[in-house]
């Protein structure tokens, strides 16, 4: 690792927090607003990330988008799961997706969801169960599991999972996804 990075890193407070989701099956009311408004929304996501991490507000709100994002993945409501990533976005995916024949990442929101579709098309269902989400200012790891089964009741798995989310101007310009937790702490530059 670089000083500079090192450095930053010593700077940055980190606030950890659990997570939970619900078995909710529409959207809420936050979510509609916030595809309908993509903006408006960015605009209060920035409004957020200019609080202090340990200020109970961001804590809240933050917990709140992780899990309503989720339960829209869940669902497959991507418009609304992915609806605060950047339209120039990036994705990295874990090397050994690529073995599966997975690319390695995506550029841009549209290209986000349709990588979505098509790896729930090939492998079936799958949902994600955040664990505990960790606010490291301009940045937020989501630690959980994730469980699914192949197409035409294929075999199941449960495996670890993480994504270290890159906020800039209230949108996620960054998503590195993680199927290691130790991994994803490392790279978060953190240590288990």
């Amino acid at each position: 690792m670089d000083t500079a990075r090192a450095m930053s890193q010593e700077n940055v407070e980190m606030v950890r927090q659990p997570v939970a989701l619900r078995a909710h099956t529409r959207r809420r009311l936050e979510e509609r607003l916030a595809v309908r408004f993509p903006r408006a929304a960015a605009f209060l996501n920035r409004a957020v990330f200019r609080l202090p991490p340990r200020s109970r507000l961001r804590r809240a709100i933050i917990r709140r988008v992780v899990q309503v994002g989720t339960e829209a993945l869940n669902r497959g409501d991507y418009e609304a799961a992915f609806g605060v990533w950047d339209p120039e976005c990036e994705a990295i995916f874990p090397p050994r997706f690529v073995t599966l024949g997975v690319e390695a990442g995506t550029r841009g929101r549209e290209e986000r969801v349709h990588f979505q579709r098509k790896w729930t098309a090939e492998w079936g269902e799958l949902l994600f169960e955040p664990e505990e989400v960790i606010d490291l200012d301009s940045r937020v790891l989501v630690v959980g599991r994730m469980k699914g089964s192949g197409l035409s009741s294929g075999p199941t798995f449960d495996n670890n999972w993480a994504v270290l989310l890159t906020v800039s101007a209230g949108r996620v310009i960054r998503e590195q996804v993680f199927i290691d937790h130790g991994e994803a702490l490392e790279a978060a530059g953190l240590s288990e």
